[in-house]
């Protein structure tokens, strides 16, 4: 093999190994990202909850203060 063409194949390999790197760093990136979503979507739905138990108690107290008493 010629020098050139070991400098060369050095390269690539440099290229490659760099190229490996930024590929296994990205995939960490999304893996934690994808936790996180996991993490924020299971908020939203407890939060979705509280909000509708809030409706639901709210709307009994205004129905039961708007009631016409009996002796009307």
């Amino acid at each position: 093999m010629s020098k050139s063409q070991q400098t060369r194949l050095d390269s690539l390999e440099l290229l490659y190994s760099e190229q490996d790197h930024t590929i296994q760093t990205l995939n960490d990136i999304v893996v934690q990202q994808s936790q996180e979503i996991s993490r924020l979507n299971l908020q939203i739905e407890q939060i979705k909850l509280q909000l509708q138990s809030l409706k639901s108690e709210s709307a009994t107290e205004i129905s039961s203060e708007f009631e016409i008493p009996p002796h009307y």
